[in-house]
């Protein structure tokens, strides 16, 4: 299974060329929301009651006056949120008209190297290193990206991660990143425990990808509200083994990775199928979101960090 952490951000636009939604449809929309959220939702012991609180305010009328898609996705997103205050359960509109791609030509287009969410690569004044990360594509996407940029930080003394804009992605490409930031191959980081079956485990990348590797490099993460679900997951685990320095704001608490499902031609909803286990505490960040090991505001963070990180630099014997 492919696990993707997904930003809250990220959502298909519902058109404003569409008709009003008819009773039937917005029933139909609900009963196949539920019966995808029965199948899949992770946590099955509240799969009842999410349903059940569907179909509740869809016989009391709650969802009968939504005028579009949009307002009915709102109001699905509602409920959803006040059973499970799982940030990454969601449905979103979507157009009805989608411009025709072969699934082919997709993905190939995809399965394209691109710098697509590296904001900023850059050498600092004291030879520090900025690495800003917008969003995590699949290892497949981010791996070029990603050793180029490690690459031109290789002389760095210190590393500062900039995940404070990170709406989230691929679990796998977190923990390639995590992977220039320890020397041991293949150390164990997390698993994603799905409903059934055998977890997903996640580690530093194998020796063979030759990555360039420093265990010891000063690392501080960067970090904000905005930061979300694979932003947090970076830092959540840094954090987890000491390996790097939080600052900034409380993340959003959003840990619970998933997969993206048609409830019909009008609507779509990721649900969450898994569970984040840490390594070393088995344990995530769902609900709570990551303290910073340096609270400031988010605005000022990377001056902070660069403070941090010229002190401990002038420390060293």
């Amino acid at each position: 299974m492919t696990f993707i952490w997904v930003s809250v951000a990220v959502a298909l636009h519902w058109s404003q060329q569409v008709p009003q939604l008819t009773d039937a449809a917005i029933d139909e929309t609900v009963r196949g929301l539920s019966a995808i959220v029965a199948a899949e939702y992770f946590d099955v012991a509240v799969t009842d009651r999410i349903t059940a609180t569907l179909e509740q305010n869809r016989v009391a009328g709650r969802f009968a006056s939504a005028t579009n898609a949009r307002e009915l996705a709102e109001r699905l997103n509602t409920v959803l949120y006040s059973v499970t205050r799982d940030k990454h359960l969601r449905v979103q509109a979507i157009d009805p008209q989608p411009a025709k791609e072969s699934a082919t030509a997709t993905t190939n287009r995809r399965d394209q190297p691109t710098t697509a969410g590296f904001t900023r690569v850059e050498v600092l004044p004291n030879n520090l290193g900025l690495l800003e990360m917008t969003m995590f594509l699949r290892p497949i996407e981010h791996r070029e990206a990603l050793a180029a940029a490690m690459k031109q930080l290789e002389r760095c003394d210190a590393v500062i991660v900039d995940m404070r804009a990170n709406g989230g992605g691929s679990p796998a490409t977190v923990a390639l990143l995590m992977s220039y930031f320890f020397d041991e191959p293949e150390l164990p980081l997390f698993e994603i425990v799905p409903r059934t079956g055998t977890p997903d485990s996640y580690g530093t990348e194998p020796a063979s990808a030759g990555l360039i590797r420093d265990g010891r490099r000063p690392l501080f993460i960067l970090t904000s509200t905005r930061t979300f679900s694979a932003g947090e997951g970076f830092a959540y685990l840094m954090q987890e083994r000491k390996r790097g320095v939080i600052v900034g704001e409380r993340t959003a608490g959003a840990a619970n990775p998933g997969s993206g499902y048609p409830v019909n031609d009008r609507f779509q909803v990721t649900i969450p199928n898994g569970r984040v286990s840490s390594a070393i505490r088995r344990s995530n960040w769902e609900g709570t979101g990551v303290d910073p090991d340096i609270a400031v505001p988010a605005v000022q963070a990377l001056d902070a960090a660069i403070q941090r990180a010229t002190a401990v630099l002038k420390a060293r014997p």
